[in-house]
């Protein structure tokens, strides 16, 4: 099975019916696809072939989509890059995968412009544009010209499950991102696994896909998509927006990161609109404060289902249900809020110790995963790639048990990510910047436990003998090299910082001063 062929089912059994809807724009199967058939055959005609990769660099919008779908149908590997990330993220993407290629929108040109100049193998530019105003990068194509030039027929070439779809690029310890690669097999998977555990989904269903398309969103638009129902886009996070789109929409099911829902739940707005038609909430990407969950089930009703998984094996580790959503009732059954839930119908899940043996019930151990939706590797990376990838079995990294009744609780990671907002962050790269600062002398960066994001970064940090410096001299200088949302919230100055007998830093020691009181190590 591939995503080629599932796209022309879905088109061909709802050619009529609304697909997409974005601001005042409403399309159906058969335009979409038509668009998407356009857009294939212009990658190709301007030389771009089959397995060659693409990167992607837009907000939410229709032709993010449409994108996707082309890509998909002429097999050209897509490089989905996070829209919050620098331009230096996107340059280090775009390098390692050797895109050939990248499309962006207009609101991107300047970034784009700033790095193309350090760009090794990107040679083509596409640009996405709502006008006709000049933009800084030269030489590039347009977007709309090259739809409007190119054939509506289905694009050639034969596309096999075990071609390469997607380089999902996620941070490794170092902090540098790697290339998780996931086939036409995986992401067709991936499909049939949320419909299993997150369904059922009709024709008349409504997704409101409020995260980024490059992120979590995005892969939720095909599940939908292939029953028929439609997916509606907004551009960007807002909580007035997300409640107005709901009544005027119907939206039935929402996708939500924790973060999202304590935003909704503190804004005034909603009890202004009509939410009768929602049936469902789906959130993941992070942990969940449990007494702001209870607190949103009082609001929304029980309309809340948890997916757990991660880029190696998308989406699809565990869930846990709406009837596993109970606020009163026996212990044991109310703890199960803070669990992960079951595995999901098509996947196995373990836990094992050090040397890959099943614990039992209780015992804490590594979460493993095995199904047809994994990752094959990562991308140029054999020595990675064996470490977590074994005999078929993805090792997640993640510490955890199961219950007597199977249901799976996280307590820490095995190394030292940071999940903030629902976004993976890792420490070292934060640490290299500190340490960049002409009064540093040594800094640790770890995550400790914040309300609305789940987990914040915290720096503590030495400063040099003689010198000082303040918590907004190191927030200024990391705001001026990285992601907003990789700079601390906090910054601790200490004089010193714990060693074992080896000198090395004892980071456990440090983090366990701002986890104390807390069972769980990640929140």
């Amino acid at each position: 099975m591939n995503v080629r062929y599932l796209i022309n089912r879905a088109v061909k059994s709802y050619p009529d019916r609304t697909a997409l809807v974005f601001e005042h724009k409403r399309m159906t199967f058969l335009d979409l696809n038509r668009r998407a058939n356009r857009l294939a055959n212009g990658l190709l005609g301007l030389g771009i072939k089959k397995g060659d990769r693409i990167g992607m660099l837009m907000k939410n919008r229709p032709e993010f989509i449409e994108a996707d779908f082309a890509l998909s149908k002429a097999g050209i590997v897509r490089v989905p890059l996070n829209a919050r990330l620098t331009g230096r993220d996107h340059e280090y993407m775009l390098n390692d995968s050797k895109a050939c290629a990248l499309l962006f929108g207009k609101d991107f040109a300047e970034v784009v412009q700033d790095m193309g100049r350090n760009l090794k193998t990107v040679k083509t530019f596409i640009q996405v544009s709502d006008d006709d105003s000049p933009s800084p990068v030269d030489g590039r194509i347009d977007y709309e010209t090259l739809i409007g030039q190119s054939a509506a027929d289905e694009p050639a070439g034969e596309i096999d499950a075990g071609d390469l779809h997607t380089l999902f690029y996620t941070s490794g310890t170092t902090g540098k991102p790697k290339g998780v690669m996931l086939t036409q097999k995986s992401w067709s998977h991936v499909t049939i696994n949320l419909i299993l555990d997150y369904g059922p989904v009709t024709r008349e269903d409504v997704i409101l896909n409020t995260q980024p398309l490059s992120h979590g969103a995005g892969f939720f638009v095909l599940p939908f998509f292939i029953k028929g129902a439609a997916n509606v886009l907004i551009p960007e996070f807002n909580p007035g927006l997300v409640f107005e789109t709901i009544e005027r929409e119907k939206v039935t099911f929402l996708k939500l990161v924790p973060t999202m829902i304590y935003q909704l739940m503190e804004s005034p707005e909603k009890s202004r609109y009509d939410l009768s038609s929602l049936q469902a909430i789906i959130y993941g990407g992070a942990p969940i404060v449990v007494p702001r969950l209870v607190e949103a089930i009082g609001f929304f009703g029980k309309k809340f289902m948890q997916l757990y998984g991660q880029a190696e094996a998308p989406m699809c580790i565990s869930t846990l249900s709406k009837g596993d959503h109970i606020v009163e009732g026996p212990d044991e059954v109310v703890k199960r809020l803070g669990s992960a839930g079951k595995a999901c119908l098509n996947v196995e899940v373990r836990i094992v110790d050090e040397n890959g043996a099943d614990v039992p019930p209780e015992v804490v151990g590594e979460v493993i995963i095995r199904g047809d939706h994994i990752m094959t590797g990562y991308w140029q990376r054999p020595a990675e790639t064996a470490e977590a990838l074994k005999d078929g079995w993805v090792f997640s990294g993640d510490m955890g048990y199961f219950d007597s009744r199977g249901y799976i609780f996280l307590v820490d990671r095995k190394k030292d990510m940071i999940i903030s907002g629902a976004f993976n962050i890792y420490p070292k790269e934060i640490e290299t910047v500190i340490d960049t600062h002409p009064k540093v002398k040594e800094t640790v960066v770890i995550g400790v436990p914040d309300d609305k994001w789940g987990e914040a970064v915290k720096a503590v940090v030495v400063p040099k003998k003689g010198m000082r410096v303040t918590q907004e001299e190191i927030i200024a200088h990391c705001r001026a090299h990285l992601a907003r949302m990789k700079c601390p919230k906090s910054v601790d100055i200490v004089e010193d910082l714990p060693r074992n007998p080896y000198g090395k830093i004892q980071k456990t020691a440090i983090r366990e001063r701002y986890w104390k009181g807390f069972e769980r190590k990640i929140h």
